[in-house]
């Protein structure tokens, strides 16, 4: 597009000034003519880059509400899929409730049969018996009693136990109905899942059909310039909002530089000693600063981030194939790394924090950011699925999201930033 508009604008330019080359006024009439004809087709390109662009952006937008939707599907299957196993955990717990109960049940009848059967055949035999032995009359009376409570105990028992067994079993069937329930609503949810992914694929396929007509049409560093500032305008609102919880965080930062002073001066005195005394000075720890293939684990749960450089896991496993600072191939450069993993893959938080952003946002589809405190930020984006909401509280290695390539990633895996204060950091510098 820009080598025709500059064309454009050098003839409209050598038109616009007949008298330097000594033309007549039918000739400048003319080609006054061919300038008008021409700033006609300029107004009908920018018409035709503004309708482009419009559509791009609607494209775009219900590809963000695609994506959105199907994130929450994602979500909620989960959920479904946890309520479902605990509901067959009970039911399992209550059949071997019920198998016990029924097995006391057949001990008691079969103890209270075997008392009745003995009953029968005695007769009244057994209190003749008694008397006839000369026994004390009101021992063969408490005896007689004593059968009698027995008898009626054992029938009582036996009573409880099916009245027991039957709740039981009303019991059972609410779960197994309750499951029975889940599982239809899980289905749903799958196929609206389903459905929700097939218009996002006719969506992205309209986007990228789209972009490929606007490629000539319009400077990608323009729109990469205005993914930034929206992106840096968040995280700016953000930090905003975070200031009042800033206060005691800055005074421990005031009291670990403090510290690093005392630890540098004393340093410091320690290589003067040794120039004096004729030694080398003690040698500097050197940074350790590695690529890591390991994702987070809750081995570091609760830790300062800033102590934390060095030692940072990357959030999926996967290839680093942009860098921090490398060049983008249409144009600017990378703030964070993108890390290429599959689709679907869990992404785990780094570090210790709050999620303070859960949603679509243009140029980085679905983003998660999370608070670390410090001003230290950490953001997730392209991913597929975001599995926490704004206001959790997240461990490192929990899941947060799942990799994926919305807002029209070239790859599938995860964009991460680390940001101090709203300032892009390099993670590569981070990795342990």
């Amino acid at each position: 597009m820009f080598p025709r508009y500059l064309a454009l604008v050098c003839t409209a330019a050598l038109l616009a000034s007949p008298a330097v080359f000594g033309v007549s006024r039918q000739e400048t009439s003319a080609r006054q003519g061919e300038l008008q004809e021409l700033r006609g087709q300029m107004a009908q390109i920018k018409k035709e880059l503004a309708q482009s662009e419009a559509s791009r952006a609607d494209a775009a937008d219900a590809l963000k509400d695609s994506e959105r939707a199907i994130s929450e599907a994602s979500r909620v299957l989960g959920e479904l899929d946890n309520a479902r196993d605990l509901t067959e955990s009970e039911l399992a717990r209550l059949n071997q409730d019920i198998s016990n109960t029924r097995n006391s049940i057949q001990a008691s009848q079969a103890r209270l049969g075997e008392l009745l059967r003995g009953r029968y055949k005695a007769g009244n035999v057994e209190a003749w018996r008694l008397l006839l032995n000369r026994q004390d009359p009101n021992e063969v009376s408490r005896s007689l009693t004593y059968l009698r409570y027995l008898a009626q105990a054992q029938q009582t028992l036996a009573h409880e136990l099916q009245v027991k067994l039957t709740e039981l079993n009303a019991l059972a069937e609410e779960i197994r109905q309750k499951n029975e329930t889940l599982q239809q609503l899980a289905r749903s949810k799958a196929s609206q899942k389903a459905s929700l992914e097939e218009q996002q694929a006719r969506k992205a396929a309209l986007v990228r059909q789209l972009s490929q007509r606007i490629d000539n049409q319009r400077d990608q560093l323009e729109k990469l310039a205005a993914d930034e500032k929206r992106l840096t305008q968040l995280v700016e609102r953000l930090n905003a909002l975070l200031r009042k919880q800033e206060a005691q965080r800055v005074r421990e930062a005031a009291q670990r530089k403090a510290a690093a002073e005392r630890r540098a001066r004393e340093q410091a005195q320690a290589e003067a000693r040794a120039r004096q005394a004729g030694k080398p000075p003690p040698a500097r720890p050197p940074e350790k600063v590695q690529i890591v293939t390991e994702v987070p684990d809750a081995t570091q749960a609760g830790a300062r981030f800033a102590g934390l450089k060095g030692k940072l896991r990357l959030p999926v496993q996967g290839s680093v194939v942009s860098r921090y600072g490398s060049n983008r191939g249409e144009g600017g450069s990378w703030k964070g790394i993108f890390i290429r993993a599959g689709s679907g893959q869990p992404v785990r938080a780094v570090a210790t924090g709050q999620v303070v952003f859960a949603d679509w946002l243009r140029g980085f589809g679905n983003l998660l950011i999370i608070d670390h405190g410090g001003g230290y930020m950490t953001l997730y984006g392209a991913n597929e699925s975001l599995l926490r909401q704004v206001g959790e509280t997240v461990n490192p290695g929990d899941t947060i999201a799942t990799s994926g390539n919305s807002g029209g990633m070239g790859e599938t895996g995860v964009y991460f930033e680390i940001r101090q204060n709203g300032r892009p950091l390099d993670p590569m510098s981070w990795a342990g």
